[in-house]
Parts: C-alpha cells; sequence; structure tokens
C-alpha cells in the first residue's frame, strides 16, 4: 500500500465526507470512492459504515486510522526536513538568557554564526532566572536548572566551576581560611539568585556536596556587585570562575583553598521540542554545543 493511499485515507478520516475529502486533495469524489474500497479490500476489512448521508469510521477503521495517521504525519516531517535541508536557514532565532550569558556569545560566537548564516536574525530577551522559568515564547533558553516543564528538552551545555575569592587586604586583616566550613566566621557577600538559598554556600569535599551557611553585611541579586565589593576588602564573594579570571590576573581578588573546593555548577539550553525544530535553530543549537566544547577560555574576559 502506497503512502498517497494512507494520506487518503486519512483525509476522508478526518472529514468523514468523501464529498469533502476529494475537494480538499483535489480529486474526483468517484476516485476518491474507489481508492477508500481498494484499500478495504486489500486490508480485508470494513474501515467506514456508510448511510444515504453520512459515513462513519468502524472500529477497525478507528484503529487502522491512529496508525495511518501517524505514518502519514512522520512522512510529511520528514519530506519537510529534507526540504528544509535542501535550502539556506533564514528567518529569526529568538533566545532567552541571562545578560552575563549574552556578554559571553558577543565576544565571538555571535560573529561566527552571523558570517556563517547570514540569511539569520538573532533576537534576544535578557531576562533574571526566575523570569526565563516562567517565559515559553522564544526558540532557545539560557539557563541554570533542568527544565520545571516536563514538555521541555534540556542539554547541558557546559560547567562552570563555583568558587571563593576574596581581596589581598581583607585577607590581611582577617586572616585566610583553611576550610569552607571557616566561612560562617567571616562577612560572606551573598549573591541571590531567586533560585537557591543565598546563605547556603555549596562546596565539593571527596564526592559528597556540602553547604556552609553564611551570613555577611551585604546581598545583591546582581553578583557583579559581590564581585566588586569583595575587590574593595568588604568580605568574601562565591563567585563563577569565569567572571572573575581578570580580578584574579590584576590582584584585586585571590582565590581562596586554591580552588581545592569548587562546585561544579552545570549550565542548560533547552527548547520544547527537537522534532519540530526549524533549520535555523537547529544550525544555532548545533553550532554553539560544538563551540562550546572546543572554547576552553569561552569565559575568558
Amino acid at each position: 500500500m502506497k503512502i498517497d493511499d494512507l494520506a487518503l485515507f486519512v483525509e476522508v478520516a478526518d472529514q468523514l465526507s468523501f464529498t469533502d475529502a476529494a475537494n480538499t486533495l483535489d480529486l474526483p469524489q468517484s476516485t476518491v470512492s474507489r481508492k477508500i474500497k481498494q484499500i478495504e479490500e486489500t486490508l480485508q476489512a470494513r474501515l467506514f459504515e456508510r448511510t444515504s448521508r453520512q459515513i462513519f469510521l468502524t472500529q477497525q477503521g478507528h484503529q487502522f486510522y491512529q496508525h495511518s495517521k501517524a505514518i502519514v504525519d512522520e512522512f510529511r516531517l520528514a519530506q519537510d526536513n529534507l526540504s528544509d535541508f535542501q535550502s539556506a536557514p533564514s528567518g529569526d532565532i529568538h533566545l532567552c538568557m541571562p545578560a552575563f550569558f549574552s556578554e559571553v556569545l558577543s565576544k565571538e560566537f555571535f560573529d561566527i554564526f552571523l558570517r556563517t548564516f547570514p540569511d539569520i536574525r538573532i533576537r534576544i530577551k535578557i531576562l533574571s532566572p526566575t523570569q526565563i522559568e516562567q517565559t515559553s515564547d522564544a526558540d532557545l533558553f539560557f539557563y541554570l536548572e533542568p527544565p520545571q516543564n516536563s514538555c521541555m528538552v534540556a542539554r547541558r551545555l557546559f560547567t562552570f566551576s563555583r568558587r571563593f575569592y576574596a581581596a589581598p587586604s581583607y585577607l590581611d586583616k582577617y586572616g585566610v581560611p583553611s576550610h569552607p566550613s571557616e566561612l560562617i566566621h567571616h562577612n560572606c557577600l551573598r549573591f541571590d539568585s531567586r533560585l537557591v538559598d543565598p546563605s547556603c554556600w555549596y562546596y565539593f569535599e571527596g564526592n559528597n556536596i556540602h553547604c556552609v551557611e553564611v551570613e555577611g553585611c551585604f546581598m545583591s541579586e546582581s553578583i557583579r556587585s559581590t564581585m566588586q565589593l569583595a575587590a574593595q576588602g568588604h568580605g568574601i564573594c562565591y563567585t563563577p570562575q569565569f567572571l572573575t579570571n581578570g580580578m584574579v590576573r590584576d590582584g584585586q581578588l585571590i582565590c581562596l583553598f586554591d580552588g581545592k573546593y569548587s562546585f561544579e555548577q552545570p549550565y542548560y539550553v533547552m527548547y520544547h521540542s527537537r522534532h519540530h525544530m526549524p533549520k535555523r535553530v537547529r544550525v544555532f543549537l548545533d553550532m554553539l554545543t560544538q563551540y562550546a566544547e572546543q572554547k576552553y577560555d569561552l569565559f575568558e574576559f
């Protein structure tokens, strides 16, 4: 049985009318009726009950319809994808991400991508992590946690290291802690991401994750503000390594514990379904994934 026959049967089952199906398929009604009869003869099963005014699917017809529709839909999707691959990707890609990641990609990746695919336009919406979780009108979402929505697909894009930092002036005055558990005795400058408790700073020791409960004189939704205050000698910050690399090189901050107890934080790119992903989004996701894997200095500023 040909795929065209299955598509004709699905159209008749959807319309429950030979006349309407014939009009949609641009075929004579007699041809549609004859084709359905041939399908029934091939299957040796009656698919429709016919009256003088209407037709109805039989129980066997319902079963055959479910399988046939799935096959026809998959075939049409394969056709669309093939056609998609044969043409250059174009159109808009809508991205939702925190500001810092837009800065990271603007350093080099966007330039490479737009030169490679000049017919694609990138549209970015800068949102906080909580806003990203509540937003659905985008092609790709960049987030620190796996999606709560079971309809979303998540791909781990990279992992960055969160470490503890302080200025030399602070350490000279208050001493250098030898273990994260000693941070309870220090002024800790906390970043509130609205995702986790800002007073619980995680660290790895061996194969176990631990949390030290910290306090301090300053808390902000801007992680960079905690870094700046730390650089000015006001306390200790708990920050992704890539954000502090420049300040460490300049001697403004010192990485505590030589990075020994760092916490590895995954970062995800999320999307609704790769199954129906437009080509322009697919090539963006594939290039970004490859770029993140190859660029070890992705976060070096």
